[in-house]
């Protein structure tokens, strides 16, 4: 098969849907094998954009994977709000 037909994708940023990446936990790279493997998870961003994690972050953050909690977000979290005290 000529390698110039399919010329591998560059490598993109986290949180884009392309197959190279890092994860956002680790900074670990995606690599080519990865892509072709099982090994990572996927996170699926409101604005449809897919953000992978590592094997290893995802075995770690397992617990909020179950509980459908975000593992990891490309943008920074919100503010928290002071909590008024009670009456």
């Amino acid at each position: 098969m000529d390698d110039t037909a399919h010329p591998a994708p560059p490598e993109a940023p986290c949180g884009t849907t392309a197959d190279a990446g890092r994860c956002p936990l680790c900074a670990r790279l995606r690599t080519p094998a990865d892509v072709a493997g099982l090994e990572w998870s996927s996170q699926h961003e409101v604005d449809g954009s897919i953000t992978w994690i590592c094997p290893t972050c995802t075995r770690a953050q397992l617990w909020r994977i179950e509980a459908l909690l975000a593992v990891a977000s490309p943008t920074a979290p919100v503010a928290p709000t002071a909590l008024r005290p009670a009456a």
